[in-house]
């Protein structure tokens, strides 16, 4: 009873997010409520701090999510393999989707003072939203892992505030957050079933080659999203520093089992 249980839930984790955001955003589009809908939840959402929405936007960037493979060197080959075939797979879909339906973002079809506009008015390239697609990736790989239920629960809120900070944002539709959901999660699915068949990054060079590629490009990631993002994540210098000064120090460990320097 208990194994069917579990195996009744670990179905639901797997398939719930992307099914129920397929329903929602279905309805969205049968209702043609897009714009009303977005209209409403920026107004509600301007009523936060601008500064929360920002930090989560920042978190939700397509080049923070390199940084959370860092603690997994050395520990969890499967998982590090598990986001390497997830990156590659995020980002064809991505900029395909983006390319296929390059839909314009609301500050190229509504007046500027009709809603709440945090950051640059950016214009085209709406559908998906790359930044709930990326946090919904990194929270679907977390949630078919075998953790409590509760840290799911968090990483699935995480993903949710971060599609929300998009619309808070003024610069995606909600379709556009249902459907980086979506993308995202399945994503995360097929990555994880492609690395149950396909073990070739799960031996001991290849894990090295993901180490040495994966941490000078993370301190890069940091740095470019300093120097070339000041105007989009405003005041976000220690969060920056926080997300890679934590995620190195829990790699060091790892990375040392890893190299050999210690058993």
């Amino acid at each position: 009873m208990n194994s069917r249980s579990d195996s009744v839930g670990q179905q639901l984790w797997r398939w719930g997010v992307p099914l129920f955001s397929l329903a929602v955003l279905a309805l969205v589009a049968a209702l043609d409520d897009n714009i009303e809908l977005f209209q409403a939840m920026n107004r509600v959402m301007s009523h936060a701090n601008d500064s929360l929405w920002i930090h989560l936007s920042l978190v939700g960037d397509g080049k923070i999510a390199i940084l959370f493979l860092l603690p997994f060197l050395g520990r969890r080959p499967d998982v590090v393999w598990q986001i390497i075939l997830a990156v590659v797979l995020v980002t064809l879909w991505v900029q395909g989707m983006k390319e296929i339906f390059s839909h314009a973002r609301p500050p190229a079809l509504l007046p500027m003072e009709s809603f709440h506009l945090i950051g640059p008015a950016l214009q085209n390239n709406s559908f998906p939203s790359g930044h709930t697609t990326s946090a919904f990736l990194l929270a679907g790989l977390l949630c078919v892992q075998r953790v409590s239920n509760w840290i799911k629960l968090g990483a699935l809120l995480l993903a949710v505030m971060i599609g929300f900070s998009r619309i808070a944002s003024g610069v995606h539709w909600p379709m556009d957050v249902l459907g980086g959901a979506i993308g995202g999660w399945l994503v995360a699915m097929a990555a994880v079933w492609l690395g149950q068949y396909w073990r070739a990054g799960l031996n001991l060079w290849a894990q090295r080659a993901f180490a040495l590629l994966a941490t000078p490009l993370s301190v890069w990631a940091v740095w470019s999203l300093w120097h070339d993002y000041d105007d989009v994540y405003p005041g976000t210098g220690w969060l920056k520093i926080l997300l890679l000064a934590g995620c190195l120090a829990l790699s060091v460990p790892g990375l040392l089992r890893l190299f050999k320097v210690c058993r």
